[in-house]
């Protein structure tokens, strides 16, 4: 592999783990992603990659249990902080030997020692380790973490952030959100059986798709999509250059390999116009 035509993938939580139970792991479709991934390298779809993937319930649980996301409050709560990390970490591992099996040579980074934010947001970074990892042809494997905040002690990390970033540190050419829909719907297309599925999506006009919060406030865009297509924002500028930026589904084989390939595929494509 080679650092040329980089794309940055990031696996929701939602597609990895079933979010409704805790700590719960969708192993089949980590294998089917896995092996997808695989192919797609093999027949030279992917040169240069790396992998961002959400926590899911196995982060979200744990991080709500224990009120971390409420920042820093008291030292009681560091032991807390620890168990969360291991159980994710526990996640982390398993998707990075799943890949490892299919013969990735995934290289698992932590967020936590990368970043610092402020307010939930990352302010500060420092990816030169993950850069030259990727350089010499591995594939980094990053995901939602604790980062230290230097105003609430710590906080939420999310994959969503992390992989906005890396799109523009690393240069990536693609950005690519795999989710367990298989695109952005003007309803929540699990509750709506006609919600309609929105094959482009203007970057110039998302923040107005949240101005007005009654007229969107039962859309799965203003939803589970909200904070997603918000964070697009702070990269229009790439978008406008020459980023590729897709949501399409894993869930389904062959979605990211037909986009890949430049074939007509199910998906949602964020724009400039």
């Amino acid at each position: 592999m080679t650092t040329e035509d980089l794309i940055v993938l990031k696996l929701g939580g939602s597609l990895l783990t079933d979010k409704s139970t805790a700590y719960k792991l969708r192993e089949e479709v980590i294998k089917a992603v896995a092996a997808e991934i695989k192919e797609c390298i093999d027949l030279g779809l992917i040169k240069s990659l790396v992998i961002v993937h959400g926590v899911g319930s196995c982060g979200h649980h744990p991080v709500l249990k224990y009120n971390l996301h409420k920042g820093f409050r008291n030292k009681d709560q560091l032991i807390s902080m620890s168990k969360t990390q291991q159980i994710v970490n526990v996640f982390r591992k398993t998707i990075a030997t799943t890949f490892l099996e299919e013969g990735i040579p995934i290289n698992l980074m932590h967020a936590s020692s990368m970043v610092v934010g402020s307010k939930m947001v990352i302010t500060d970074y420092t990816f030169n380790s993950l850069k030259g990892f990727l350089s010499l042809g591995m594939v980094p494997l990053i995901g939602g973490d604790m980062m230290y905040d230097t105003s609430m002690g710590f906080s939420v990390c999310g994959g969503d952030q992390l992989a906005v970033i890396l799109s523009r540190v690393a240069h990536a050419k693609q950005l690519i959100f795999a989710t367990d829909v298989p695109g952005v719907f003007d309803k929540d297309p699990k509750l709506e059986a006609h919600a309609q599925m929105l094959r482009e999506i203007n970057i110039n006009e998302i923040e107005q798709m949240f101005a007005k919060p009654n007229e969107t406030a039962n859309t799965d865009a203003s939803g589970k999509m909200r904070g997603k297509l918000l964070s697009l924002v702070s990269i229009k500028d790439k978008i406008q250059e020459d980023l590729e930026v897709v949501i399409l589904s894993m869930n389904k084989k062959g979605v990211l390999k037909n986009y890949l390939k430049g074939q007509e595929s199910e998906l949602t494509k964020i724009i400039y116009n």
